[in-house]
């Protein structure tokens, strides 16, 4: 049927004077990608000022899909207040030498799994030792990320074990263990809050300033839901038990923040939480402590 159809046109076309136009135009790629190929188009990064915030969320293990939603909104909010740009992207390709010099704040929003190649984990680890800022969210700070090994043991500097599972979202006391460093100015000495809490294996080396911690008393620090280890216990102190911690690496004080919060959008709805994303930004892009004194141990 498609050739008896098709005849006729072709005989018209053979017998018309008229020259015949394609009846498709050609398609023209608008953005030369570097790396992995990133599904936006070149017209909107063009515009992306300088200075400007990367929230990077690509997920290649657990999503946390709310959480996500919640830093993105709460970050660009903070970037304007900043005076700040922000590009949100799921696509390591961004993580090349021209790309990222646009940026001077990396955030990792929950990224989870082997998200970056090796080339692209060299070009982010030449970028941070400028002295630019990283801040890393919750599942940034899962089991996934020991391949890389710079970030797990220079920027994370914990190994995650397991949290919560019945139930799996809980309220617990939050202690402001830093209460003088800039990520923490204008927090009250602890807080309540509702969140997944991350049980490490230990908290962070002495490289490491941690800024609060939790008290397992005021919450079921048990997972008998599944995996190996059900008492998720770190210890009776909030300092044995770190959920927010920061450091500056190199000599151009590079600076770092992990926290453990942010599994829900719910998070970024409370003060506590909306002042210390604030205050972590800021602080990694130097905006706040010129003389880095939050660096000091």
């Amino acid at each position: 049927m498609k050739l008896l159809y098709l005849l006729p046109c072709v005989f018209l076309t053979a017998c018309s004077s008229l020259k015949s136009e394609p009846l498709l135009a050609v398609a023209e790629p608008t953005v030369t990608v570097i790396g992995e190929e990133v599904t936006t188009t070149g017209r909107y990064f063009e515009f992306v000022p300088t200075p400007s915030i990367l929230i990077f969320s690509e997920t290649r293990n657990w999503r946390h899909e709310e959480g996500i939603a919640g830093a993105n909104l709460a970050i660009m909010k903070a970037a304007k207040e900043m005076g700040y740009g922000y590009f949100t992207t799921e696509h390591s390709g961004i993580f090349n030498e021209t790309d990222l010099a646009r940026f001077n704040v990396v955030v990792f929003n929950n990224m989870t799994g082997d998200a970056l190649t090796p080339e692209q984990e060299m070009v982010f680890a030449k970028w941070q030792s400028k002295g630019n800022g990283t801040v890393l969210i919750h599942g940034s700070g899962d089991a996934s990320h020991q391949d890389w090994d710079f970030y797990h043991n220079e920027l994370l500097g914990a190994t995650f074990v397991s949290h919560p599972a019945a139930p799996q979202f809980q309220e617990a006391r939050v202690e402001v263990l830093g209460p003088s460093h800039p990520v923490m100015a204008g927090m009250p000495k602890d807080f309540m809050a509702i969140d997944e809490w991350y049980t490490f294996e230990a908290p962070p080396s002495d490289d490491f300033i941690v800024l609060a911690g939790l008290d397992e008393s005021t919450y079921s620090p048990l997972n008998t839901v599944y995996g190996d280890i059900s008492d998720l216990r770190m210890g009776p102190k909030t300092s044995d038990h770190p959920i927010i911690w920061a450091r500056c690496l190199g000599d151009n004080q590079a600076r770092s923040v992990y926290t453990a919060m942010g599994h829900r959008y719910e998070t970024y709805e409370t003060p506590e939480a909306l002042l210390i994303l604030k205050n972590t930004l800021n602080w990694a892009a130097k905006i706040t402590d010129p003389q880095s004194v939050g660096c000091a141990k």
